[in-house]
């Protein structure tokens, strides 16, 4: 068996980490803006914000074979967040000359995992039709009623405290 490729990426990684992420884009815009905002955050933030958490896969030839970046969140305690903390994957991709060798299970399970040591009880993700069998195969349930807002809130129907019914 070979040797595990996975191991926490480090600010070092941040060029390869934007290539692996700009696949996974799917038609948005990779802006020049863009991107020097991710390259400046993934270099001041790996391995030293212990809320930012990144995994990566090794191809061996100086080019990263696959990653999976995630979050820890602070929120409040309830019945779903005992300590108050969830976690988000936010990517998981490998580089498509590497795919089916188990790497985004491998970096994916190191994240998840390390979320978990962390204290987070949810881990959430937002699966493509590609990666759910993975995310299924881990234990990921769909979760009902879950919505996005990815635009300024419309002037009509906004709402606003103390107007009767709360809409404008």
């Amino acid at each position: 068996m070979p040797p595990n490729p996975v191991r926490p990426a480090t600010p070092e990684d941040a060029e390869e980490l934007l290539c692996l992420r700009v696949d996974v884009l799917t038609g948005q815009p990779a802006t020049d803006a863009w991107r020097t905002t991710f390259l400046a955050d993934m270099r001041a933030r790996l391995g030293t914000d212990p809320q930012l958490l990144a995994f990566v896969a090794d191809s061996g030839d100086g080019v990263l074979a696959a990653c999976a970046i995630g979050v820890v969140y602070r929120g409040y305690e309830g019945p779903f967040y005992p300590g108050g903390l969830w976690g988000r994957v936010h990517t998981v991709v490998t580089d498509s000359r590497r795919r089916r060798e188990g790497l985004a299970e491998a970096v994916t399970r190191a994240l998840v995992t390390t979320l978990q040591d962390r204290g987070c009880s949810s881990v959430e993700l937002i699966a493509t039709p590609e990666g759910l069998p993975l995310y299924e195969k881990l234990g990921f349930d769909p979760a009902a009623r879950y919505l996005t807002l990815r635009r300024p809130l419309a002037a009509a129907g906004t709402v606003q405290p103390g107007v009767a019914g709360g809409v404008a």
